[in-house]
């Protein structure tokens, strides 16, 4: 007997997210705008790397994945997860597959129809090694020989993911997941215009020719500037959408984006300066979002100094993480002691970060252990030692960046040379081991420890650091496998175990999200995960 889920049946909540916001509204206007548009400008803070969203996992791009395109499952302004292109699904009774139906009528922003096909193209894409995908394990280590395919050891006929007919689906996976739902929302999961996308390659830049299946479609970009959205006419649901454009406007420096949203120039800010976060958190248009994420930097593990574990420890328990927080970046975020922040509930109701400990990590710094780590590496004399602090162009980073590099100077001696780059030259360095230690941070796109725990899995992460475990791949790969929940905790915290006690990162801080949105904007969300669900979006006047 199969199990039936319907939009009425399926309306779970995501867990911590943010409810909907329901405030006043009014009319904004902007460069290319009729006076009678509804435009939502709204800053985000760099250039994406890519606007396919099969092949890259860059955060930039979510504003514009999240309101473009629309997958199988999506969230709603409740931040809730409900059926998106799937108009109903149907799952066997061991959990393995899963038939999609598709809704009726839905087309692309050329008017042609969105079928079956045009997921499993987009699937199949993400799934070829040669195509580069960021986010392909997001689907090889759920689906039915997926892994075989991207590896080159099977045909994909044996991948399990079947087009019945042009309305639906079926997909197989290797094991039950219960958190498939919550990964069918991601943007790696989204179709691509088949008919498109096979006889153009570069259609993600053909910013006359941009296909996409959700409320918005882009209208143009100029890099640096910004990536303007205007209304899909052919959105199955364009009638629930009331906004006409949103003009997401990229500023690198918060003071300048504050400062133009002050100036009613701006209606919301994806962040704002740490040093103005006292001044608005009293103000009603400012908002602190808790998010499912952990801000870190990683160690290059095969660097001169940093190829010694105690090294990388050392550096890790020195930091004062209670004055980085509160002194200088000013946020209300949580010390970061693990790599899995807080906000999964695990089998047995504890949260997961509870559960798993804090790896002799703390807020304050431990000095005298580091020096004593240290001299146990060989390094009686720290000042040997020479660390390169590289960051991507950021006010906040760089703030972080110069204060790890002073109190490595001031607690234990050592030399520091700060190194910034722009986020693609930067990302590329990451890639080629380029670095001593780097800025980074995920922000989990589902509720699942998995989804930072296999950032570092495999022999080709997304992420590079030098470090490999086949110990932590093979825990990662029993959580998947494993149908008893508490067996596949007990994997997940083994997995987290081998890596943190490896100090193949350096925690910082758990997420929270200092943004503000005008007081006329209304029914918005961004959920726990980092996702703006702006097509419900009203301004009014004011």
């Amino acid at each position: 007997m199969k199990q039936k889920i319907s939009r009425r049946a399926f309306l779970q909540g995501s867990a911590a997210a943010l409810a909907s916001t329901a405030l006043c509204g009014s009319l904004s206007l902007s460069a290319g705008a009729e006076e009678s548009e509804q435009v939502f400008r709204y800053a985000i803070t760099d250039d994406p790397d890519s606007l396919d969203p099969g092949y890259t996992l860059n955060s930039f791009a979510s504003p514009v994945f999240y309101n473009c395109f629309v997958g199988l499952v999506r969230y709603n302004t409740d931040s809730e997860l409900i059926p998106g292109a799937a108009a109903d699904w149907t799952v066997s009774d061991d959990g393995l597959v899963w038939t999609f139906t598709l809704n009726e009528g839905m087309q692309w922003s050329n008017g042609t129809d969105v079928t079956a096909a045009d997921f499993e193209y987009a699937w199949q894409r993400v799934l070829t090694a040669e195509f580069g995908a960021s986010g392909a394990y997001m689907l090889y280590n759920y689906i039915e020989n997926a892994q075989n395919y991207y590896n080159g050891e099977c045909e994909w006929e044996d991948v399990g993911i079947k087009v019945l007919d042009d309305l639906t689906l079926e997909v197989t996976l290797a094991s039950p997941c219960s958190y498939f739902t919550a990964l069918l929302a991601t943007w790696t999961y989204m179709p691509v215009c088949k008919a498109v996308v096979s006889e153009n390659e570069d259609w993600a830049t053909d910013y006359d020719n941009y296909v996409s299946n959700g409320p918005f479609t882009i209208e143009s970009y100029r890099m640096g500037e910004a990536i303007y959205l205007v209304k899909n006419e052919y959105y199955w649901l364009k009638d629930e959408v009331s906004l006409d454009r949103i003009n997401l406007m990229i500023f690198q420096d918060l003071t300048t984006a504050l400062n133009a949203y002050e100036a009613d120039e701006l209606d919301g800010l994806t962040k704002v300066p740490s040093s103005s976060i006292s001044s608005l958190k009293g103000r009603d248009d400012f908002y602190s979002i808790s998010l499912f994420s952990n801000t870190y930097w990683m160690f290059n593990t095969t660097d001169e100094y940093l190829s010694d574990p105690l090294v990388r420890e050392a550096l890790t328990i020195s930091i004062d993480r209670t004055a980085l927080i509160e002194d200088v970046l000013q946020t209300s975020s949580t010390p970061a002691t693990g790599h899995v922040p807080y906000g999964y509930i695990q089998s047995d109701g504890q949260d997961f970060r509870e559960a798993g400990g804090d790896y002799g990590i703390t807020a304050d710094p431990q000095i005298d252990r580091a020096l004593e780590l240290l001299a146990e590496a060989g390094y009686e004399d720290p000042s040997e030692i020479t660390i390169r602090v590289c960051y991507y162009t950021s006010d906040t980073v760089k703030k972080v960046a110069e204060t790890l590099a002073s109190m490595w100077e001031t607690n234990l001696g050592i030399n520091c040379e700060i190194e910034s780059s722009e986020w693609s030259v930067f990302y590329d360095q990451i890639l080629d081991l380029d670095y001593g230690v780097a800025a980074m941070g995920d922000s989990a796109t589902y509720m699942h420890p998995m989804a930072f725990l296999q950032t570092y899995q495999g022999s080709e992460p997304p992420l590079e650091t030098g470090w490999r475990s086949e110990e932590y791949d093979a825990y990662l790969a029993q959580a998947l496998s494993t149908t008893d929940e508490a067996e596949a905790d007990e994997c997940l915290h083994a997995a987290e175990d081998l890596f943190m006690n490896d100090y193949v990162l350096l925690p910082l801080y758990y997420g929270s999200s200092a943004m503000m949105m005008k007081d006329y904007v209304s029914n918005w969300a961004i959920t726990a995960c980092s996702i703006e669900v702006f097509d419900g979006i009203e301004l009014l006047e004011h």
